[in-house]
Protein backbone atom coordinates (compact mmCIF):
# COMPACT_ATOMS: atom_id res chain seq x y z
CA UNK A 1 0.00 0.00 0.00
CA UNK A 2 2.74 2.41 1.15
CA UNK A 3 4.13 1.98 -2.49
CA UNK A 4 0.59 2.77 -4.35
CA UNK A 5 0.73 5.94 -2.51
CA UNK A 6 4.45 6.74 -3.60
CA UNK A 7 3.42 6.09 -6.65
CA UNK A 8 0.25 8.65 -6.39
CA UNK A 9 2.56 11.33 -4.79
CA UNK A 10 5.11 11.01 -8.49
CA UNK A 11 2.48 11.15 -10.97
CA UNK A 12 0.11 14.10 -8.77
CA UNK A 13 3.87 16.22 -8.94
CA UNK A 14 4.28 15.55 -12.62
CA UNK A 15 0.80 16.73 -13.14
CA UNK A 16 1.18 18.93 -11.15
CA UNK A 17 4.48 20.74 -12.96
CA UNK A 18 1.96 20.27 -16.35
CA UNK A 19 -0.70 21.55 -15.01
CA UNK A 20 1.41 25.14 -14.09
CA UNK A 21 2.50 25.11 -17.66
CA UNK A 22 -1.20 24.94 -18.85
CA UNK A 23 -1.83 28.30 -16.66
CA UNK A 24 1.61 29.77 -17.82
CA UNK A 25 -0.39 28.88 -21.50
CA UNK A 26 -3.11 30.61 -20.75
CA UNK A 27 -1.78 33.68 -19.16
CA UNK A 28 0.37 34.03 -22.32
CA UNK A 29 -2.64 34.00 -24.42
CA UNK A 30 -4.61 36.02 -22.36
CA UNK A 31 -1.78 39.21 -22.01
CA UNK A 32 -1.53 38.60 -25.84
CA UNK A 33 -4.26 40.91 -26.82
CA UNK A 34 -2.35 44.29 -24.84
CA UNK A 35 1.17 43.22 -26.45
CA UNK A 36 2.62 40.36 -24.91
CA UNK A 37 4.73 39.17 -27.72
CA UNK A 38 4.88 35.39 -28.94
CA UNK A 39 7.86 34.11 -31.35
CA UNK A 40 5.97 33.22 -34.29
CA UNK A 41 7.58 30.10 -36.20
CA UNK A 42 9.46 31.86 -38.39
CA UNK A 43 10.99 33.86 -35.84
CA UNK A 44 11.73 30.49 -34.04
CA UNK A 45 13.56 29.53 -37.14
CA UNK A 46 15.54 32.81 -37.74
CA UNK A 47 16.72 32.49 -34.04
CA UNK A 48 19.32 31.21 -32.54
CA UNK A 49 18.45 28.26 -30.84
CA UNK A 50 21.67 28.30 -28.26
CA UNK A 51 21.13 31.77 -27.34
CA UNK A 52 19.05 32.23 -24.20
CA UNK A 53 16.17 34.34 -24.66
CA UNK A 54 16.13 37.93 -22.28
CA UNK A 55 12.34 38.41 -23.31
CA UNK A 56 11.22 41.17 -25.82
CA UNK A 57 12.74 44.40 -26.74
CA UNK A 58 15.35 43.79 -24.09
CA UNK A 59 18.95 44.28 -25.72
CA UNK A 60 20.93 41.26 -25.00
CA UNK A 61 25.00 42.37 -24.93
CA UNK A 62 24.90 46.39 -23.63
CA UNK A 63 28.46 47.61 -23.24
CA UNK A 64 29.61 51.04 -22.31
CA UNK A 65 28.62 52.43 -25.29
CA UNK A 66 25.40 51.87 -25.72
CA UNK A 67 23.10 54.66 -26.76
CA UNK A 68 19.96 56.07 -24.52
CA UNK A 69 17.04 56.70 -26.98
CA UNK A 70 17.14 59.20 -29.28
CA UNK A 71 21.03 60.18 -29.28
CA UNK A 72 23.13 58.61 -32.12
CA UNK A 73 25.18 55.42 -31.38
CA UNK A 74 28.48 55.40 -31.39
CA UNK A 75 30.72 54.72 -34.37
CA UNK A 76 31.15 50.80 -33.88
CA UNK A 77 34.69 49.15 -33.43
CA UNK A 78 35.31 47.29 -36.58
CA UNK A 79 34.79 50.82 -38.89
CA UNK A 80 37.13 51.09 -41.26
CA UNK A 81 38.01 54.94 -40.33
CA UNK A 82 38.69 54.16 -36.57
CA UNK A 83 42.27 53.75 -35.57
CA UNK A 84 43.14 50.38 -35.39
CA UNK A 85 45.27 48.94 -32.74
CA UNK A 86 48.59 47.66 -33.62
CA UNK A 87 49.42 44.01 -32.69
CA UNK A 88 53.20 42.82 -32.20
CA UNK A 89 54.40 40.57 -35.55
CA UNK A 90 56.19 38.32 -33.56
CA UNK A 91 53.00 38.37 -30.74
CA UNK A 92 52.60 34.22 -30.80
CA UNK A 93 49.16 34.46 -30.46
CA UNK A 94 46.43 34.36 -33.36
CA UNK A 95 45.78 37.97 -35.22
CA UNK A 96 43.27 39.38 -36.09
CA UNK A 97 41.13 37.27 -38.90
CA UNK A 98 43.03 33.74 -37.65
CA UNK A 99 41.73 30.97 -35.47
CA UNK A 100 43.73 29.38 -32.33
CA UNK A 101 44.23 26.04 -32.55
CA UNK A 102 41.55 23.58 -31.63
CA UNK A 103 42.90 21.04 -27.93
CA UNK A 104 40.79 18.52 -26.74
CA UNK A 105 38.28 20.25 -24.20
CA UNK A 106 38.20 22.97 -25.84
CA UNK A 107 34.83 24.37 -26.90
CA UNK A 108 33.58 24.43 -30.33
CA UNK A 109 34.70 27.74 -31.67
CA UNK A 110 32.81 27.41 -34.93
CA UNK A 111 30.93 31.11 -35.24
CA UNK A 112 28.59 32.52 -37.84
CA UNK A 113 30.44 34.74 -41.03
CA UNK A 114 31.06 37.85 -39.91
CA UNK A 115 29.17 41.19 -42.04
CA UNK A 116 30.90 42.67 -44.84
CA UNK A 117 32.33 45.90 -44.12
CA UNK A 118 32.39 48.83 -46.76
CA UNK A 119 36.45 49.63 -47.62
CA UNK A 120 37.73 46.20 -46.32
CA UNK A 121 38.54 43.47 -49.20
CA UNK A 122 37.73 40.14 -48.13
CA UNK A 123 39.87 36.94 -48.92
CA UNK A 124 38.80 33.78 -49.15
CA UNK A 125 42.34 32.31 -48.43
CA UNK A 126 42.84 31.69 -44.22
CA UNK A 127 45.50 34.39 -43.14
CA UNK A 128 48.73 32.84 -42.61
CA UNK A 129 51.76 33.25 -39.73
CA UNK A 130 54.25 35.90 -39.93
CA UNK A 131 57.51 34.50 -40.53
CA UNK A 132 59.41 33.45 -36.69
CA UNK A 133 55.57 33.15 -35.09
CA UNK A 134 55.19 29.70 -33.20
CA UNK A 135 52.90 28.18 -36.19
CA UNK A 136 51.47 25.43 -33.29
CA UNK A 137 49.39 28.02 -31.92
CA UNK A 138 47.20 29.53 -35.16
CA UNK A 139 45.26 27.37 -37.10
CA UNK A 140 45.87 27.86 -40.63
CA UNK A 141 43.08 25.71 -42.41
CA UNK A 142 41.04 27.30 -44.67
CA UNK A 143 37.10 27.19 -43.72
CA UNK A 144 35.92 24.51 -45.84
CA UNK A 145 39.11 22.16 -43.86
CA UNK A 146 37.80 22.84 -40.58
CA UNK A 147 34.00 22.44 -41.50
CA UNK A 148 34.91 18.92 -42.13
CA UNK A 149 35.56 18.23 -38.80
CA UNK A 150 33.29 20.08 -36.95
CA UNK A 151 29.81 19.42 -36.16
CA UNK A 152 27.74 22.08 -36.34
CA UNK A 153 24.31 22.88 -34.57
CA UNK A 154 21.21 22.28 -37.06
CA UNK A 155 18.96 25.17 -37.42
CA UNK A 156 15.56 24.86 -35.52
CA UNK A 157 13.21 21.96 -35.72
CA UNK A 158 10.69 22.97 -37.58
CA UNK A 159 8.50 19.72 -35.58
CA UNK A 160 9.54 21.54 -32.44
CA UNK A 161 10.51 18.63 -30.42
CA UNK A 162 11.97 20.83 -27.20
CA UNK A 163 11.20 17.94 -24.49
CA UNK A 164 13.72 15.27 -25.53
CA UNK A 165 15.72 14.96 -21.98
CA UNK A 166 13.99 12.94 -19.66
CA UNK A 167 15.08 9.49 -20.56
CA UNK A 168 17.43 9.95 -23.54
CA UNK A 169 17.22 6.27 -25.06
CA UNK A 170 13.49 5.99 -24.50
CA UNK A 171 11.98 9.29 -24.65
CA UNK A 172 14.90 11.60 -27.15
CA UNK A 173 13.46 11.86 -30.94
CA UNK A 174 15.81 14.13 -32.21
CA UNK A 175 18.17 10.91 -32.83
CA UNK A 176 15.58 9.51 -35.13
CA UNK A 177 14.73 13.17 -36.69
CA UNK A 178 18.27 13.93 -37.93
CA UNK A 179 18.27 10.12 -38.84
CA UNK A 180 14.95 10.29 -41.24
CA UNK A 181 16.09 13.03 -43.39
CA UNK A 182 13.07 13.93 -44.80
CA UNK A 183 12.72 16.54 -48.07
CA UNK A 184 9.79 18.56 -46.54
CA UNK A 185 8.94 19.36 -43.46
CA UNK A 186 5.53 19.21 -42.20
CA UNK A 187 4.05 23.25 -41.48
CA UNK A 188 1.46 22.74 -39.06
CA UNK A 189 -1.67 24.64 -38.37
CA UNK A 190 -0.69 27.46 -35.52
CA UNK A 191 -3.55 27.60 -33.06
CA UNK A 192 -2.31 30.62 -31.02
CA UNK A 193 0.36 30.48 -29.56
CA UNK A 194 0.57 26.33 -30.35
CA UNK A 195 1.06 24.93 -33.78
CA UNK A 196 -1.16 21.25 -34.25
CA UNK A 197 0.85 18.74 -36.31
CA UNK A 198 -1.92 15.96 -37.70
CA UNK A 199 -1.15 13.16 -39.32
CA UNK A 200 -3.13 9.79 -40.62
CA UNK A 201 -1.31 6.62 -42.48
CA UNK A 202 -3.69 4.28 -44.58
CA UNK A 203 -2.43 1.43 -45.73
CA UNK A 204 -3.11 -2.46 -45.71
CA UNK A 205 -0.82 -5.04 -44.49
CA UNK A 206 0.07 -9.06 -45.38
CA UNK A 207 1.32 -11.30 -42.76
CA UNK A 208 2.20 -15.06 -43.67
CA UNK A 209 2.16 -16.42 -39.90
CA UNK A 210 0.06 -14.53 -38.39
CA UNK A 211 -0.09 -16.44 -34.69
CA UNK A 212 4.08 -16.55 -34.85
CA UNK A 213 3.96 -20.29 -35.08
CA UNK A 214 5.54 -23.13 -36.60
CA UNK A 215 2.62 -23.74 -38.42
CA UNK A 216 1.97 -20.33 -40.03
CA UNK A 217 -1.42 -18.54 -40.97
CA UNK A 218 -1.62 -16.27 -43.39
CA UNK A 219 -3.96 -12.98 -43.60
CA UNK A 220 -4.47 -9.29 -44.79
CA UNK A 221 -5.70 -6.49 -43.01
CA UNK A 222 -6.33 -2.98 -43.52
CA UNK A 223 -4.16 -0.09 -41.17
CA UNK A 224 -5.02 2.98 -39.83
CA UNK A 225 -2.80 5.60 -38.05
CA UNK A 226 -3.97 8.85 -36.82
CA UNK A 227 -1.55 10.99 -34.53
CA UNK A 228 -2.07 14.61 -33.74
CA UNK A 229 0.77 16.38 -31.83
CA UNK A 230 0.10 19.82 -29.72
CA UNK A 231 3.31 21.79 -29.51
CA UNK A 232 3.76 25.15 -28.16
CA UNK A 233 5.63 27.62 -29.76
CA UNK A 234 7.13 30.11 -26.77
CA UNK A 235 10.25 31.71 -26.46
CA UNK A 236 10.14 30.27 -22.55
CA UNK A 237 9.23 26.88 -21.17
CA UNK A 238 7.50 24.43 -23.52
CA UNK A 239 4.19 22.21 -23.34
CA UNK A 240 2.98 19.22 -25.53
CA UNK A 241 -0.04 16.74 -26.05
CA UNK A 242 -0.26 14.25 -28.57
CA UNK A 243 -2.52 10.78 -29.56
CA UNK A 244 -1.91 8.59 -31.86
CA UNK A 245 -3.65 5.38 -32.29
CA UNK A 246 -3.60 2.20 -34.01
CA UNK A 247 -5.99 0.59 -35.73
CA UNK A 248 -5.94 -2.88 -37.94
CA UNK A 249 -8.47 -4.97 -38.57
CA UNK A 250 -7.94 -8.40 -39.98
CA UNK A 251 -9.58 -10.39 -42.84
CA UNK A 252 -9.76 -13.93 -41.25
CA UNK A 253 -8.37 -13.78 -37.92
CA UNK A 254 -10.23 -10.86 -35.62
CA UNK A 255 -8.73 -11.88 -32.49
CA UNK A 256 -5.54 -10.72 -34.17
CA UNK A 257 -7.25 -6.79 -35.00
CA UNK A 258 -4.94 -3.80 -32.99
CA UNK A 259 -7.49 -1.74 -30.99
CA UNK A 260 -4.21 0.39 -29.15
CA UNK A 261 -3.77 3.91 -28.29
CA UNK A 262 -1.99 6.36 -26.87
CA UNK A 263 -2.30 9.73 -25.12
CA UNK A 264 0.58 11.39 -23.32
CA UNK A 265 1.75 15.18 -22.15
CA UNK A 266 5.40 16.39 -21.60
CA UNK A 267 6.42 19.52 -20.31
CA UNK A 268 9.59 21.51 -19.83
CA UNK A 269 9.66 24.35 -17.03
CA UNK A 270 12.82 26.54 -17.53
CA UNK A 271 14.02 27.45 -14.17
CA UNK A 272 17.35 28.99 -15.23
CA UNK A 273 19.12 29.28 -18.35
CA UNK A 274 21.03 26.60 -17.21
CA UNK A 275 18.42 24.63 -14.95
CA UNK A 276 14.93 23.02 -16.04
CA UNK A 277 12.70 20.01 -14.97
CA UNK A 278 11.18 18.23 -17.53
CA UNK A 279 8.32 15.92 -16.92
CA UNK A 280 5.90 13.29 -18.65
CA UNK A 281 3.20 11.31 -18.07
CA UNK A 282 0.93 9.24 -20.26
CA UNK A 283 -1.26 6.17 -20.87
CA UNK A 284 -1.27 3.00 -23.50
CA UNK A 285 -3.46 0.65 -24.49
CA UNK A 286 -1.90 -2.16 -26.47
CA UNK A 287 -2.47 -5.99 -27.07
CA UNK A 288 0.06 -8.38 -26.44
CA UNK A 289 2.21 -9.83 -28.93
CA UNK A 290 2.01 -13.52 -30.00
CA UNK A 291 5.68 -14.02 -29.48
CA UNK A 292 5.70 -12.26 -25.95
CA UNK A 293 7.45 -14.77 -23.12
CA UNK A 294 4.15 -15.51 -21.38
CA UNK A 295 1.43 -14.63 -24.24
CA UNK A 296 -1.36 -17.17 -25.00
CA UNK A 297 -0.57 -19.08 -28.49
CA UNK A 298 -4.48 -19.78 -28.67
CA UNK A 299 -7.74 -17.59 -27.90
CA UNK A 300 -7.78 -13.57 -27.20
CA UNK A 301 -4.59 -11.70 -26.69
CA UNK A 302 -4.31 -9.79 -23.25
CA UNK A 303 -5.14 -6.43 -22.92
CA UNK A 304 -1.94 -3.79 -21.73
CA UNK A 305 -2.27 -1.27 -19.96
CA UNK A 306 0.32 1.11 -18.99
CA UNK A 307 0.43 4.32 -17.13
CA UNK A 308 3.62 6.17 -17.03
CA UNK A 309 4.97 9.36 -15.41
CA UNK A 310 8.50 10.58 -15.45
CA UNK A 311 9.96 13.22 -14.30
CA UNK A 312 14.04 14.90 -14.89
CA UNK A 313 15.92 18.03 -13.19
CA UNK A 314 18.76 19.13 -15.50
CA UNK A 315 21.54 21.45 -14.10
CA UNK A 316 24.27 22.61 -16.31
CA UNK A 317 27.40 24.20 -14.91
CA UNK A 318 29.66 24.88 -17.55
CA UNK A 319 31.32 22.08 -18.83
CA UNK A 320 29.49 19.54 -16.00
CA UNK A 321 26.19 18.66 -16.16
CA UNK A 322 23.74 16.82 -13.47
CA UNK A 323 20.35 15.16 -14.56
CA UNK A 324 18.01 13.01 -11.66
CA UNK A 325 15.56 11.90 -12.86
CA UNK A 326 12.70 9.20 -11.33
CA UNK A 327 9.92 6.99 -13.18
CA UNK A 328 7.63 5.23 -12.11
CA UNK A 329 5.30 2.73 -14.71
CA UNK A 330 2.37 0.78 -13.63
CA UNK A 331 1.12 -2.07 -15.80
CA UNK A 332 -1.93 -4.21 -16.04
CA UNK A 333 -3.17 -7.15 -17.88
CA UNK A 334 -6.41 -7.83 -19.11
CA UNK A 335 -7.62 -11.54 -19.26
CA UNK A 336 -7.75 -13.85 -22.13
CA UNK A 337 -10.49 -16.36 -23.31
CA UNK A 338 -10.07 -19.91 -25.00
CA UNK A 339 -12.90 -21.86 -25.77
CA UNK A 340 -15.22 -20.29 -22.85
CA UNK A 341 -12.18 -20.72 -20.84
CA UNK A 342 -11.21 -17.28 -19.11
CA UNK A 343 -7.65 -16.43 -17.57
CA UNK A 344 -7.09 -14.66 -15.18
CA UNK A 345 -3.56 -12.29 -15.27
CA UNK A 346 -3.42 -11.13 -12.41
CA UNK A 347 -0.67 -12.26 -10.97
CA UNK A 348 1.15 -10.25 -13.68
CA UNK A 349 0.57 -6.85 -12.79
CA UNK A 350 3.13 -5.20 -11.21
CA UNK A 351 4.57 -1.05 -10.69
CA UNK A 352 7.73 -0.28 -11.36
CA UNK A 353 9.62 2.54 -9.78
CA UNK A 354 13.43 3.94 -10.82
CA UNK A 355 15.51 7.06 -9.27
CA UNK A 356 18.54 7.37 -11.60
CA UNK A 357 21.35 9.78 -11.58
CA UNK A 358 23.61 11.33 -14.15
CA UNK A 359 26.87 13.45 -14.46
CA UNK A 360 28.45 14.32 -17.60
CA UNK A 361 31.49 16.38 -19.06
CA UNK A 362 31.53 18.10 -22.07
CA UNK A 363 34.55 18.08 -23.91
CA UNK A 364 32.71 19.68 -26.96
CA UNK A 365 29.15 19.94 -27.66
CA UNK A 366 29.46 17.10 -29.83
CA UNK A 367 31.37 14.60 -27.51
CA UNK A 368 30.34 14.33 -23.70
CA UNK A 369 31.28 11.08 -21.14
CA UNK A 370 28.70 10.52 -18.50
CA UNK A 371 28.45 7.99 -15.80
CA UNK A 372 24.76 7.05 -14.47
CA UNK A 373 23.23 4.80 -12.10
CA UNK A 374 19.75 3.68 -11.52
CA UNK A 375 18.07 1.67 -9.15
CA UNK A 376 14.66 0.06 -9.44
CA UNK A 377 11.78 -1.44 -7.46
CA UNK A 378 9.48 -3.70 -9.24
CA UNK A 379 6.00 -4.15 -7.06
CA UNK A 380 3.58 -6.95 -7.28
CA UNK A 381 0.62 -7.50 -5.45
CA UNK A 382 -0.05 -10.99 -6.32
CA UNK A 383 1.75 -14.40 -6.31
CA UNK A 384 2.46 -15.79 -9.52
CA UNK A 385 -0.26 -18.99 -10.29
CA UNK A 386 2.23 -21.12 -12.16
CA UNK A 387 4.64 -21.52 -9.21
CA UNK A 388 2.99 -19.37 -6.22
CA UNK A 389 6.15 -17.33 -6.10
CA UNK A 390 5.90 -13.29 -6.04
CA UNK A 391 8.08 -11.67 -8.61
CA UNK A 392 8.35 -8.59 -6.45
CA UNK A 393 12.33 -7.78 -7.26
CA UNK A 394 15.27 -5.02 -6.75
CA UNK A 395 17.61 -3.95 -9.38
CA UNK A 396 20.66 -2.05 -10.46
CA UNK A 397 22.12 -0.40 -13.35
CA UNK A 398 25.35 0.78 -14.22
CA UNK A 399 26.66 2.95 -17.03
CA UNK A 400 29.36 4.72 -18.86
CA UNK A 401 28.49 6.06 -22.24
CA UNK A 402 29.39 9.10 -24.41
CA UNK A 403 26.76 12.00 -25.54
CA UNK A 404 27.18 13.14 -28.66
CA UNK A 405 24.49 16.01 -27.81
CA UNK A 406 21.16 16.40 -29.59
CA UNK A 407 21.69 19.66 -31.68
CA UNK A 408 24.38 18.82 -34.46
CA UNK A 409 23.70 17.86 -38.26
CA UNK A 410 26.10 15.35 -38.59
CA UNK A 411 26.08 12.98 -35.44
CA UNK A 412 23.42 12.87 -32.33
CA UNK A 413 22.05 10.69 -29.48
CA UNK A 414 24.12 8.62 -27.44
CA UNK A 415 25.51 4.99 -26.66
CA UNK A 416 27.08 3.13 -23.01
CA UNK A 417 28.02 -0.10 -21.84
CA UNK A 418 27.35 -1.18 -18.27
CA UNK A 419 26.34 -3.47 -15.87
CA UNK A 420 23.22 -4.40 -14.75
CA UNK A 421 21.31 -6.68 -12.27
CA UNK A 422 17.28 -7.89 -11.41
CA UNK A 423 17.52 -9.92 -7.89
CA UNK A 424 13.76 -11.29 -6.28
CA UNK A 425 12.84 -10.72 -2.76
CA UNK A 426 12.19 -14.67 -3.10
CA UNK A 427 15.65 -16.25 -2.75
CA UNK A 428 13.86 -19.11 -4.64
CA UNK A 429 14.33 -17.19 -7.60
CA UNK A 430 17.64 -16.88 -9.39
CA UNK A 431 19.21 -12.91 -9.80
CA UNK A 432 19.28 -12.36 -13.54
CA UNK A 433 22.28 -10.23 -14.45
CA UNK A 434 24.41 -9.19 -17.80
CA UNK A 435 25.85 -6.61 -19.59
CA UNK A 436 24.26 -3.31 -20.43
CA UNK A 437 24.36 -2.55 -24.26
CA UNK A 438 22.37 1.06 -24.88
CA UNK A 439 22.19 3.35 -27.64
CA UNK A 440 20.04 5.56 -29.10
CA UNK A 441 22.80 7.30 -32.37
CA UNK A 442 22.35 8.70 -35.45
CA UNK A 443 25.37 9.45 -38.04
CA UNK A 444 24.65 11.21 -41.37
CA UNK A 445 28.07 9.67 -43.10
CA UNK A 446 26.81 12.32 -46.15
CA UNK A 447 24.08 14.50 -47.47
CA UNK A 448 22.47 11.65 -48.96
CA UNK A 449 23.32 8.62 -46.35
CA UNK A 450 22.59 8.18 -42.50
CA UNK A 451 23.37 5.39 -39.88
CA UNK A 452 20.97 5.12 -37.17
CA UNK A 453 21.41 2.43 -34.12
CA UNK A 454 19.55 1.49 -31.29
CA UNK A 455 20.03 -1.04 -28.57
CA UNK A 456 18.35 -1.38 -25.21
CA UNK A 457 19.50 -4.11 -22.56
CA UNK A 458 16.83 -4.60 -19.57
CA UNK A 459 15.43 -7.33 -17.87
CA UNK A 460 12.17 -9.06 -18.97
CA UNK A 461 9.39 -10.18 -16.40
CA UNK A 462 7.84 -13.51 -16.72
CA UNK A 463 5.81 -16.11 -14.58
CA UNK A 464 7.04 -19.04 -16.00
CA UNK A 465 7.67 -21.64 -13.63
CA UNK A 466 10.69 -21.28 -11.42
CA UNK A 467 12.24 -18.20 -13.34
CA UNK A 468 12.79 -14.20 -11.84
CA UNK A 469 13.36 -13.03 -15.22
CA UNK A 470 14.85 -13.30 -18.44
CA UNK A 471 18.22 -10.65 -19.74
CA UNK A 472 16.79 -8.82 -22.68
CA UNK A 473 18.92 -7.61 -25.57
CA UNK A 474 18.29 -5.83 -28.43
CA UNK A 475 20.09 -3.80 -30.77
CA UNK A 476 18.68 -2.68 -34.48
CA UNK A 477 20.86 -0.94 -37.75
CA UNK A 478 19.06 1.22 -40.21
CA UNK A 479 20.48 2.70 -43.11
CA UNK A 480 18.31 5.19 -45.24
CA UNK A 481 19.72 6.74 -48.58
CA UNK A 482 18.48 9.46 -50.81
CA UNK A 483 17.97 8.58 -54.34
CA UNK A 484 16.05 11.62 -55.09
CA UNK A 485 15.54 14.46 -52.92
CA UNK A 486 12.02 12.97 -53.62
CA UNK A 487 13.14 9.29 -53.34
CA UNK A 488 14.38 7.36 -50.13
CA UNK A 489 15.47 3.77 -49.70
CA UNK A 490 15.88 2.26 -46.20
CA UNK A 491 17.30 -1.30 -45.31
CA UNK A 492 17.78 -2.65 -41.66
CA UNK A 493 18.74 -5.50 -39.74
CA UNK A 494 17.27 -6.25 -35.73
CA UNK A 495 18.40 -8.86 -33.15
CA UNK A 496 17.15 -9.50 -30.12
CA UNK A 497 17.39 -11.97 -27.23
CA UNK A 498 15.87 -13.34 -24.17
CA UNK A 499 17.72 -15.63 -22.01
CA UNK A 500 16.70 -16.33 -18.38
CA UNK A 501 19.99 -17.88 -17.74
CA UNK A 502 19.19 -21.31 -16.42
CA UNK A 503 18.17 -22.76 -19.88
CA UNK A 504 14.63 -22.28 -19.19
CA UNK A 505 14.34 -19.42 -21.89
CA UNK A 506 16.66 -18.55 -24.55
CA UNK A 507 15.01 -16.67 -27.96
CA UNK A 508 16.45 -15.64 -30.54
CA UNK A 509 15.14 -13.38 -33.08
CA UNK A 510 16.73 -11.95 -36.43
CA UNK A 511 14.50 -9.54 -38.18
CA UNK A 512 15.88 -8.26 -41.75
CA UNK A 513 13.75 -5.19 -43.07
CA UNK A 514 12.98 -2.96 -46.46
CA UNK A 515 11.83 0.16 -47.18
CA UNK A 516 11.06 2.98 -50.01
CA UNK A 517 9.16 6.47 -49.68
CA UNK A 518 8.01 8.58 -52.21
CA UNK A 519 7.33 12.16 -50.94
CA UNK A 520 4.32 13.11 -53.64
CA UNK A 521 4.35 16.85 -51.77
CA UNK A 522 4.79 17.97 -48.30
CA UNK A 523 1.54 16.58 -47.40
CA UNK A 524 1.32 13.14 -49.51
CA UNK A 525 3.75 10.54 -48.61
CA UNK A 526 3.63 6.89 -50.16
CA UNK A 527 5.16 4.03 -48.62
CA UNK A 528 6.29 0.34 -48.90
CA UNK A 529 7.93 -1.96 -45.82
CA UNK A 530 9.00 -5.79 -46.20
CA UNK A 531 10.36 -7.86 -43.09
CA UNK A 532 11.72 -11.27 -42.64
CA UNK A 533 11.33 -12.61 -39.19
CA UNK A 534 13.14 -15.77 -38.01
CA UNK A 535 12.64 -16.93 -34.28
CA UNK A 536 14.71 -19.42 -32.90
CA UNK A 537 13.41 -21.26 -29.37
CA UNK A 538 14.51 -23.75 -27.07
CA UNK A 539 13.35 -26.43 -28.71
CA UNK A 540 12.28 -27.15 -32.34
CA UNK A 541 8.85 -26.69 -32.01
CA UNK A 542 9.09 -23.24 -30.87
CA UNK A 543 10.98 -22.11 -33.79
CA UNK A 544 9.38 -20.18 -37.29
CA UNK A 545 9.42 -17.75 -39.67
CA UNK A 546 7.72 -15.26 -41.46
CA UNK A 547 7.13 -12.19 -43.50
CA UNK A 548 5.56 -8.74 -43.82
CA UNK A 549 4.64 -6.60 -46.27
CA UNK A 550 2.88 -3.22 -45.96
CA UNK A 551 1.75 -0.71 -48.41
CA UNK A 552 0.10 2.79 -47.61
CA UNK A 553 -0.26 6.30 -47.80
CA UNK A 554 0.57 9.23 -44.84
CA UNK A 555 -0.99 12.82 -44.84
CA UNK A 556 0.14 14.92 -43.37
CA UNK A 557 -0.05 18.82 -42.30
Amino acid sequence: MGDRRYAWYFCSSVAAVLVFLSSQARLALAQDAPGLRTTSIEETYSSNPSQASTGPGTPQDIGDDYAAPGIPPPIPSDDPTAEQEEQDPLDPGPRAGQRGIVEDGDLDQSEQPAAAVDGILDSPEALQPVDGVDTSLVDTRSADEIALFSNPPSPPDPLLYQIEDINPITDNRKTARLFRQEPYDPVGIKIGSFVLFPELDLGTSYYSNVFHAPSAESDFTFDAIPTARLVSNWSRHALEFSATGVLSFYNQYTTEDDRDYELEARGRLDITSRANIQALISRQQSFEDRSALDASSVGTRAKIIEDRAEAAYNQRFNRLSLQFRGSVNDYSYGSTEYDDVVTNNNDRDYTQYEEAARVMWELKPSLSPFVEVAINHRDYAEAAQSDGINRTSNGQRYRVGISFGNSGEIIRGEVSLGYGIQTPEDSRLRPVDGLLIDANATWRITPLTSILFNAVTDVSETTTTDVGGAFYHYAGIEVRHELRSYLIASAGLIYSNQNSQDGVINDNEFRETLGLEYYADRNTVLYARYAHVNFDGVGVPNDYTGDEVHVGVRFRR
